[in-house]
């Protein structure tokens, strides 16, 4: 009977555009229902002396948990010690890291490893962060801001949040669909637009890894590799209650830049 309801309220939320929470709210509910119907045939065949009733007793006490472990993470922000959902993830081959697990965006750039490119260090002007703030809204009107953090569990998004502060509803941030490096006396300045002909000036590249970007420059064959967008709604840590409080965070982007040594010929 359990199964069948929640394959048929599946079947029935398909037909609308249910955010996976509000999913997961329904689920926990029925699920827990549909458990108590299974103490009820446990109980009945136990009376009846079937040893199969002491079976899905136990088997009720373990779904119980897990209901309970279901109605805690997406009715509260409270998080339990006693959660063992992560071991089992594991014990099945789990990776142990949703940020790991979210969708990656191949780069119009192309592909580097780790070994090729290099952080920066960005600054923007009031024109710049205005046009950053622009882009952002841009880009949310044409859905390429996701807004799940990084569909990571509340538990894990407290404990970002424990050695960060701040995190952003677009967690790990959003690519931006047309990006460009350009010098400029002082550094490298970034363009970043919903396609080329709305490129805009967001950022100025100071720094590329350790060196100034200037001198950078003259012993590298610099590329921008990637440029993210980040910000807007986001939550911090109540530092009175310990839950997680929602705030807006100010836009800005990051950039990585591959390099390559100049030739000595």
């Amino acid at each position: 009977m359990g199964i069948g309801l929640l394959t048929l309220i599946n079947q029935w939320l398909g037909f609308f555009s249910v955010r996976n929470k509000a999913r997961g709210r329904i689920y926990s509910l029925v699920g827990l229902a549909a458990n108590f119907y299974l103490l009820y045939i446990g109980i009945r065949l136990v009376i009846n002396q079937q040893v199969w009733g002491w079976l899905i007793l136990l088997a009720f006490i373990v779904l119980l948990y897990f209901s309970i472990l279901n109605i805690i993470y997406y009715f509260t922000d409270k998080t339990v010690k006693w959660d063992i959902s992560p071991i089992i993830d594991r014990a099945l081959g789990g990776s142990g890291s949703e940020e790991e697990a979210a969708l990656k965006t191949v780069p119009a750039n192309g592909l580097y490893t780790r070994d090729q490119v290099l952080d920066t260090v960005i600054v923007s002007d009031y024109e710049q962060q205005q046009n950053l703030n622009f882009l952002f809204q841009q880009m949310q009107e044409a859905k390429l801001v996701s807004n799940g953090y990084g569909q990571m569990s509340h538990a894990s998004i407290k404990k970002y949040l424990a050695e960060n502060g701040t995190i952003s509803a677009n967690h790990p941030g959003s690519l931006i669909p047309y990006f460009d490096m350009k010098y400029a006396p002082n550094g490298l300045i970034i363009y970043g637009g919903i396609n080329e002909i709305a490129a805009r000036p967001i950022g100025l590249i100071t720094k590329v890894g350790l060196s100034d970007a200037i001198t950078a420059l003259q012993g590298y064959h610099l590329s921008l590799a990637s440029a993210v967008i980040h910000g807007g709604t986001g939550q911090v840590l109540d530092p009175e209650t310990g839950k997680t409080v929602t705030v807006h965070i100010p836009i800005f982007v990051t950039a990585e830049v591959a390099y390559q040594r100049r030739s000595s010929i």
